[in-house]
């Protein structure tokens, strides 16, 4: 008899007699394959049994197993095996089971194995087919007889030849054939065999991979007490009790013998066990697993077919036999490892030099098929070698597409492409070029700048000059440069530079210096230039407009000023592709109109230019711009009477992740706006803080700074009921007659507190002057309300009329709350016959708002009239409702709150700074909430529910 341990040496080429033990998780398979063979050797019949599965998967051990108990039950065992390579001679495996059939029969222990029978050249195929047949014959008719043939998969053709016919034809026999073959392997003359034996009496065993909890056991009776340090590895397994053993065997190992062959710095263990699983491939599918690894974890079959230079049918069999093995997956139209740490193990075994040739002929492949180059760009540059002008190209081109929607990938791009291109200076200039207005934009000013001067000092070309300086325009500030006035004018009439290009530059410099508060040099320039530049390109004609729109401003015709702030284009992309409607002219002019918007009272339509501004600026990481439309936002809440709100907003502006400034011009707006949010709030110490500031700006010799310094130092005064000099109102008044801060309007009602800082001091002439200007300027612009109302306070401030001051008070209406309210205390405080009233009324404004310094003023002042049970809420306060009530959002409360007080949609959207849709559609959701129907209803509940819980004065 035939002992199972004299199997001989699977294809995996293990040492050593190999284990009749299966695994837990074969039990079940091994339970079966005894129960059918036992069967049929006690009924004495014949039979297949074929067992496939992956390679490692166990099915050598589970023929041990069957070939031991098969000996245990009286049978005599034949055991046989492909082997892989090739070369075999014919029907080598069935000769070589026979050779040591004699001994066996006669009931001897097993002799060493005979040489392999070999069938004489010359002799028909039939004839040792015979001979296999008739020595079967005569040893299954003592006993039944079991014959075990391993790696059917790399038998000849005549040994599958001969399966068939046998198989058939000895079929009345007490002969048992097991066979087993790995699954998948697409061999056309194996699955033939295969597809007939299933079609006749062959019962068909599946190997499959062990769950994980098998796996643990294995490796915790190989390891015991270091099985813990097989978990990095198993997920290289992929389930197989081979490579889980082998695994356990490298981890047992000394480091040195498991590291031999392995190069530096990498995980002998982890190689070890994908050499194993790769070695068990056929070089085909090998092939494909590498050059798969190198390429990345998602892969498509047509690139991979391409990159082997195979066509994707002939491509099935290796890929077929990687699936099987485990080794990749399908996720849905893409190959995929198993796992990261496979591929990860997969690349380790290729040298270096053979990854980078594998990638570099993957980009050229994918270029030539037509990829966007954006999609490679990140993987061109890691492969790229100084000098490579196609990479270089590549480079800027992805840069070029990808800018207008993530320019901090785009600046990533270029710099590669810069660091490529350093033997060639001119082309590394031009690409500095386009790389500055990216750093600029993404929050790296001082790089940007540095990078400008180096250009500019030394230019390859007048074009590249122009540029830079285009964009150093833009960024505004000082320039990085001597003599800078010459580079311009250089830059302005070279003949190397195109037209279009320098009307941009002489557009953008005269808009750059109105925003920088040279109106008044600007003035002859900007009509001359407007003049020269009519029917350019698109772009130009967008900044002329914006610059006559500012003009405008300066000459206070505000109505001309919004006319011409027409919207930016709709295909604003169009105007510059490197930036789309990112670009510096198109943000100035949609922040400059919505400004303007916001000035007319049209306060949804500025907050949606705003909200669209900010929203693209932080999305696409455009951090140049952030305190732009940040303090823009927070100047449309601070008009609205939303203090608190604009007082987050311009802290987030300040001294937030976002800080870096446009220009130094827009530093003084944003101190501007800190300083009046200040004042209405009570808060000392910002406002302190910005009288600080102030005077910094008026010691400086920047004339734009100086005047916002002025008009600091008037609220500061204000607040502190302090006396200005002559020359400090004047300084100030200066700031209103100007318009504008950097691209922001100066607020209507700035000239109310003008005139009170002049009558406060003593300089009756001064508030005078200041009343003229707002009612001239409300004279020049009749259909802007704002302005009249604003005449009319100041008007009414002047001469103590109380019916002017009410008047005001109705014209400020809800738009500007904080304007009403102090129209109504000025009214209240000259007519002491009404004053209880409005000045009650100018609390709950003033309450609503937020202004606490506003409401701790008028609350003296109803003292003063007796009134004692005050409480530091006003009547709106008191009734807004609580952030839990009734399960309502932040935003559907404050619809709520106004509806409830008799607002119209339109009106509530007014006061919140959103549309009437969406209005309507949080009242609406609102409705479902509550269980109302009607706005009654929801009056009557809010005021049931939070009004008559709320202690108002």
């Amino acid at each position: 008899m035939i002992l199972a341990t004299d199997i001989p040496k699977t294809t995996n080429d293990t040492t050593g007699p190999v284990s009749a033990v299966p695994p837990d998780r074969h039990g079940a398979q091994r339970e079966h394959l005894l129960r059918r063979m036992l069967r049929d050797l006690q009924r004495h019949e014949g039979g297949v049994l074929w067992i496939e599965g992956p390679a490692d998967a166990g099915k050598s051990r589970l023929l041990a197993f069957a070939a031991e108990e098969a000996a245990l039950a009286g049978a005599l065992v034949l055991t046989g095996s492909g082997i892989a390579g090739g070369g075999m001679p014919p029907l080598a495996p069935l000769l070589d089971a026979l050779g040591a059939a004699p001994a066996a029969r006669d009931g001897e222990s097993p002799s060493p194995r005979q040489p392999m029978r070999r069938v004489e050249d010359g002799l028909s195929p039939h004839q040792p087919m015979r001979r296999v047949e008739d020595g079967l014959r005569n040893l299954a008719r003592d006993r039944p007889l079991v014959v075990v043939l391993d790696d059917v998969q790399h038998c000849d053709d005549l040994t599958l030849l001969a399966l068939r016919t046998l198989t058939a034809r000895l079929a009345g026999l007490p002969l048992l054939w097991v066979l087993a073959a790995r699954s998948h392997l697409d061999m056309p003359a194996v699955e033939s065999l295969r597809r007939d034996l299933l079609t006749g009496r062959a019962a068909r065993l599946d190997i499959a991979a062990l769950a994980p909890d098998a796996v643990r056991l294995l490796v915790q009776n190989h390891l015991g007490p270091r099985a813990a340090e097989a978990d990095p590895y198993l997920p290289l397994c992929g389930g197989l009790p081979g490579a889980v053993r082998h695994l356990c065997a490298a981890l047992l190992s000394p480091r040195s013998e498991v590291a031999d062959g392995v190069r530096d710095g990498e995980d002998p263990v982890a190689g070890a066990v994908v050499a194993r699983r790769l070695d068990q491939l056929t070089h085909d599918a090998k092939e494909l697993v590498l050059i798969a690894g190198v390429l990345g974890d998602r892969l498509a079959v047509r690139h991979l077919s391409r990159m082997l230079g195979r066509r994707e049918s002939v491509l099935l069999r290796p890929l077929r036999e990687v699936l099987a093995a485990g080794l990749m997956r399908v996720e849905q139209q893409h190959l995929a490892f198993a796992s990261p740490s496979v591929r990860d193990a997969v690349v380790a075994t290729l040298p270096p030099p053979v990854r980078l040739s594998v990638r570099r002929r993957s980009v050229d492949l994918r270029l030539a098929e037509g990829t966007p180059p954006a999609a490679l760009a990140a993987e061109i540059a890691e492969i790229a070698e100084p000098g490579d002008e196609r990479a270089i190209r590549v480079l800027e081109t992805a840069a070029l597409e990808l800018a207008p929607h993530s320019p901090a990938t785009a600046a990533a791009h270029l710099r590669h492409a810069v660091d490529l291109s350093r033997a060639a200076a001119p082309r590394q200039m031009r690409l500095t070029a386009r790389l500055i207005p990216l750093l600029w934009e993404t929050g790296e000013p001082d790089e940007a700048r540095a990078l400008a001067r180096e250009v500019v000092q030394a230019p390859p070309d007048a074009a590249t000059h122009a540029q830079v300086w285009l964009e150093l325009t833009r960024m505004g500030g000082r320039f990085p440069v001597a003599q800078a006035e010459a580079h311009l004018r250089r830059a302005q009439h070279h003949h190397g530079v195109p037209p279009q290009l320098k009307d941009q530059l002489r557009s953008v410099t005269l808009l750059n210096r109105l925003l920088a508060g040279e109106a008044e040099e600007t003035g002859e320039a900007l009509a001359g230039s407007l003049a020269r530049d009519r029917d350019t390109h698109p772009l130009n004609e967008l900044t002329q407009r914006t610059l006559r729109s500012m003009s405008a401003c300066h000459r206070q015709h505000w109505t001309e000023a919004l006319e011409l702030s027409e919207p930016v284009p709709a295909k604003a992309a169009e105007l510059d592709p490197a930036y789309g409607p990112a670009l510096f002219e198109v943000v100035l002019s949609t922040a400059w109109r919505a400004a303007l918007l916001g000035l007319a009272g049209d306060g949804p339509a500025a907050a949606d230019l705003v909200e669209g501004g900010l929203a693209e600026a932080e999305q696409r990481g455009r951090r140049a711009y952030l305190p732009l439309w940040r303090t823009a936002r927070a100047r449309l809440l601070l008009d609205g009477g939303r203090l608190r709100e604009a007082t987050r907003e311009l802290a987030a502006a300040e001294t937030g992740a976002h800080a870096p400034r446009t220009s130094a011009v827009s530093e003084a707006a944003l101190a501007c706006a800190r300083a009046r949010t200040a004042f209405h709030t009570g808060d000392d110490a910002e406002l302190e803080a910005c009288s600080t500031l102030a005077e910094a700006y008026l010691a400086g010799d920047d004339r734009q700074l100086r005047r916002a310094g002025a008009w600091i130092a008037v609220l500061v005064a204000l607040d502190r009921g302090e006396a200005l000099t002559r020359h400090q109102l004047d300084a100030a008044a200066a700031h209103l007659r100007h318009g504008f801060l950097h691209v922001t309007c100066v607020d209507a009602g700035d000239v109310v507190l003008l005139v009170e800082a002049a009558l406060a001091s003593g300089q009756r002439d001064v508030a005078a002057a200041a009343l003229e200007f707002a009612e001239e300027r409300a004279r020049l612009n009749s259909g802007l309300p704002l302005f009249a109302a604003a005449a009319t306070h100041a008007r009414g401030l002047f001469a103590l009329d109380a019916e002017l001051l009410a008047e005001a008070a109705e014209r400020h209406g809800d738009a500007r709350p904080l304007l009403r309210a102090r129209a109504l205390e000025d009214a209240g405080e000259c007519a002491p016959a009404t004053a209880l009233n409005r000045f009650e009324e100018a609390l709950r404004l003033y309450t609503t708002c937020g202004a606490e310094r506003d409401g701790r003023r008028v609350r003296g002042r109803l003292r003063k009239l007796g009134v004692r049970s005050l409480t530091t809420a006003g009547p709106a306060a008191c009734a807004a409702p609580g952030p839990e009530w009734r399960g309502l959002t932040k935003s559907q409360l404050g619809v709520v709150r106004l509806i409830a007080q008799g607002a119209t949609n339109r009106e509530a959207a007014q006061r919140l700074f959103v549309s009437p849709r969406t209005v309507e559609a949080h009242l609406r959701y609102a409705f479902d909430k509550l269980g109302v129907r009607s706005r009654v209803q929801l009056a009557r509940l809010y005021a049931l529910e939070v009004e008559s819980t709320s202690a108002c004065v």
